[in-house]
């Protein structure tokens, strides 16, 4: 199970908006094939692992991070589960059942009912490589991973709010990784205005494209902006106010944009409504990289699954922009809580991941 795991790592910048699955097959003592979900379209993990074995997996056992499938449209050709009723394969251990509600134990109950002996693990240490889908299954939206780079007194830009970088290359190489597990990064307008950026994975090999959303109320996004200039290579979506002028409108969907017009609450973009739009496009993982005034907005809904902060080694003083807008807080008792999971260097910059201490996904089964 631990070699499992490990292969399903290996999908980790291209599986999305499918989970994470890696598959062994075993007999005699000895691995007979090897497979893991690459990217969606092609095999599930227990096709490639099968189609390594051939023959010999008669009579072997599979080893399976995630319940397998039971759909043809979620794999080529057969579903998972009839292939491996199909290979002979007498015995099946599952890391976890399938979160999805309208699957979870479904292949469990067919496998068992065919004759295979199943034994499924629930371990938390499968849900917790597959938390984004567990996440999202959970919850019916996308799952929020909210990125914040700052210095340590907490500022994200010096006073003038020039286009500076704060952490250094290794750091910045982890965000883009951050952005192709996502498979969807989101920025607030101001961002947009001030940093002009392109919000792609960069240098991650066989990445696919992800989706680039801005929350622009008044769609200030312009249609020379990189984003607009490069919809074509990868979906670029700008969620605005219904009345927004519908000549910039226009102007942005000529250039290749999405715009989608949704609902306001409390004078500004229905979070919520963004988030079942991303659903409905297939997002399951959504990377907020915007600025503080979006990072607030997410935190004061409660709609932040998962943090990462990396803090650089410097200090830009009370005129520097801090990394969170206001919260209308009155006091420390209404502050959103957060439980420290883990503190890394990144080069010279030092990476804290939280989790809320509400509704952490770990372990969840």
């Amino acid at each position: 199970m631990a070699r499992a795991r490990d292969l399903a790592a290996r999908g980790r910048y291209t599986a999305a908006p499918n989970p994470l699955v890696g598959a062994v097959v075993v007999g005699d003592g000895r691995i007979l094939g090897e497979g893991w979900h690459v990217r969606p379209g092609e095999d599930h993990a227990e096709a490639m692992a099968l189609k390594a074995a051939g023959t010999a997996a008669r009579g072997a056992t599979l080893y399976v991070t995630l319940e397998p499938c039971n759909r043809h449209r979620l794999t080529p050709g057969a579903s998972c589960t009839e292939l491996i009723l199909r290979s002979g394969v007498r015995r099946v251990v599952v890391g976890h059942v399938d979160p999805n509600p309208q699957m979870r134990g479904r292949s469990v109950e067919l496998l068992r009912e065919a004759g295979v002996e199943v034994e499924v693990l629930n371990a938390p240490e499968f849900a917790r490589q597959n938390e984004q889908f567990f996440g999202a299954m959970r919850t019916r939206r996308p799952f929020v991973h909210l990125k914040l780079a700052a210095s340590l007194d907490g500022r994200i830009a010096s006073q003038a709010g020039n286009r500076e970088w704060l952490t250094g290359w290794p750091a910045r190489r982890r965000v883009h990784g951050m952005r192709a597990a996502a498979g969807a990064v989101l920025v607030g307008a101001g961002t947009v205005r001030a940093d002009d950026p392109h919000l792609g994975p960069r240098g991650i090999p066989g990445a696919p494209p992800v989706l680039r959303a801005v929350l622009d109320p008044a769609l200030t996004t312009s249609p020379e902006s990189r984003l607009a200039r490069t919809a074509g290579e990868s979906p670029v979506v700008v969620f605005s106010r219904p009345e927004a002028d519908p000549g910039r409108r226009v102007a942005l969907e000529r250039a290749g944009v999405r715009v989608v017009p949704v609902a306001e609450k409390g004078g500004a973009l229905d979070l919520r409504s963004v988030l079942l739009e991303l659903w409905d496009r297939g997002c399951r993982g959504l990377l907020v990289e915007g600025g503080g005034r979006t990072a607030a907005r997410f935190l004061g809904a409660g709609l932040v699954d998962k943090i990462t902060l990396f803090y650089a080694p410097r200090l830009l003083g009370a005129e520097g922009v801090p990394m969170i807008g206001g919260l209308g807080l009155m006091s420390v008792a209404e502050a959103p809580g957060f439980r420290l999971h883990s503190v890394q260097t990144i080069g010279e910059d030092v990476m804290l991941t939280l989790y809320p201490r509400e509704g952490d996904v770990h372990g969840d089964s």
